[in-house]
């Protein structure tokens, strides 16, 4: 039998931490090989035990914001990072993804969920999310994802067109391919989706 994969979980609620250390320690291919309830002292623990793969939480106490705290985690070689959150807006989460990380699952998961992730991410697969999110985000292409940042942060058709470079129709056009792909119905409910999932503020600190 192989060796077993080698996890570190970080989290401030421990309720949750010990309900994921207990859950993934039953699995016989996991090991829980350290955890900790705060990001400064986690990334000690992940320093000292060198594990396969790190289940974290976005938002900890200690010094790193969310988008610090990543950079962190991803310098360690050959560790695959799976967050564990409850925020759900979806900008949120593709700029977490694009940071490199290997899944984001939210808090409502099941550990059965969470330990079949770690098995995954260990074999190489990245941008698993959890499958209940509102939108799947792959339906967004990078240039959708732009536009929808102008509408979260109330830029008309024609300022949207001058900041691509592109004309007013065209950018009409690109809102009436999201108002489809979102099942919405219009430009205001579109503006509405936009700012309720995070596009147009600072996802990350």
């Amino acid at each position: 039998m192989p060796d077993p994969i080698r996890i570190v979980v970080i989290e401030d609620h421990h309720v949750t931490l010990d309900g994921l250390i207990h859950g993934l320690a039953r699995e016989e291919d996991l090991e829980v090989v350290g955890s900790s309830d705060n990001s400064d002292d986690g990334l000690k623990v992940c320093e000292n035990a060198r594990p396969d793969v790190i289940v974290l939480d976005l938002h900890l106490p200690g010094r790193l914001g969310p988008k610090g705290m990543i950079k962190e985690f991803l310098r360690f070689a050959d560790i695959r990072l799976v967050i564990f959150s409850a925020e759900s807006r979806q900008a949120f989460i593709q700029e977490v993804l694009n940071m490199g990380v290997s899944a984001y699952l939210l808090k409502s998961e099941r550990v059965s969920k969470v330990a079949d992730v770690i098995r995954r991410v260990h074999k190489g697969e990245k941008g698993l999310v959890t499958q209940d999110l509102t939108l799947d985000r792959k339906k967004l292409t990078p240039s959708e994802q732009e536009v929808l940042h102008m509408l979260g942060r109330g830029m008309k058709y024609q300022e949207i067109a001058e900041q691509r470079y592109t004309s007013v129709a065209t950018a009409r056009k690109q809102c009436e391919v999201l108002l489809l792909k979102l099942g919405l119905e219009n430009r205001e409910q579109l503006i509405a989706w936009a700012v309720q999932n995070g596009y147009g503020s600072e996802e990350l600190g």
